[in-house]
């Protein structure tokens, strides 16, 4: 079962994150033992960008038995006791959706071995997942450089412009981040529209393939793809983010567009902002932009 849920598919696995599936573990004769977890982060090495996450949700499984999907940071029970291996997959929102929450397919799955006593409450500490190793990074942009891999398409009323504003940008305590992007527009123009440089090859069959974001916007985004073709390009959206108030995190997936597009020799992705009637001035912030699939 563990396998199966390591190879991901496009259907999204909705379950309700809660005790109720370990409490029924637990029978009225037993005392059950506990676990409990914080928190997992991400660690990156060279060439895989941000350490910025959004990792909600903990799936446990110990030996072959799954225990439950639990949203962090979690305490639960379960009629197990003495030595034993327990696997946590890293869990996300998938689109940001909580009703689509599941493994993400591109973080490693983490082993700990832990001594569980009845009555007792074993603190897991400490997690810190990496990207798979067979993750393929098609295009990152973190605009620290002066040469973008993202401009504004022909339909932009405006443009795109990196920002060092200290209160701005986005920031991870421990990394170097001096610069984000944005586009701020108001009165006549309506919309902004940029989109990835290159066009990408990406695969079908099923690999899992996400759109990775930070961002932080009064107005609505629309994200997207431009499929081409050998004689169009069709627009595809897949998500509209809401505005949020905070530099949010989101994992979009593009699998299911992409499958759908089986014409397609190249893909370039697109972040489309039309002002909404109720704003005066459209404020859009992004960064960590990175197109990732399965090898």
């Amino acid at each position: 079962m563990k396998q199966n849920l390591l190879r991901f598919s496009v259907v999204f696995l909705f379950v309700t994150l809660s005790l109720q599936y370990a409490c029924r573990e637990t029978s009225s004769n037993g005392i059950p033992s506990y676990i409990k977890i914080e928190k997992i982060s991400l660690s990156t090495s060279h060439g895989q960008g941000t350490a910025s996450h959004k990792i909600t949700d903990a799936w446990v499984y110990i030996g072959n038995d799954f225990i439950g999907a639990f949203e962090l940071p979690a305490t639960f029970p379960l009629l197990k006791t003495g030595l034993q291996e327990v696997t946590i997959l890293p869990g996300i929102k998938i689109n940001g959706i909580a009703a689509t929450r599941a493994p993400y397919p591109f973080f490693n799955p983490l082993t700990v071995n832990v001594n569980l006593v009845a009555g007792g409450v074993t603190s897991i500490n400490n997690l810190a997942t990496t990207y798979k190793s067979k993750t393929v990074f098609a295009w990152m942009e973190n605009f620290e450089s002066g040469v973008l891999s993202i401009d504004t398409t022909i339909n932009s009323q405006t443009s795109i412009r990196r920002i060092n504003t200290a209160s701005l940008i986005f920031n991870l305590p421990g990394e170097q981040n001096y610069f984000s992007a944005t586009s701020n527009f108001w009165g006549n123009t309506k919309l902004f529209e940029c989109a990835s440089v290159q066009r990408y090859a990406l695969p079908r069959n099923d690999v899992p393939v996400f759109f990775e974001m930070n961002y932080r916007t009064n107005n609505s985004i629309t994200v997207g793809v431009f499929a081409h073709t050998s004689q169009q390009v069709s627009q595809k959206s897949v998500l509209v983010l809401n505005p949020t108030e905070t530099w949010n995190k989101i994992y979009i997936n593009l699998t299911p567009t992409i499958q759908m597009t089986p014409g397609a020799i190249g893909y370039k992705v697109f972040l489309g902002v039309l002002r909404d009637a109720n704003v005066d001035t459209a404020k859009v912030y992004f960064d960590n932009l990175k197109l990732l699939y399965l090898n």
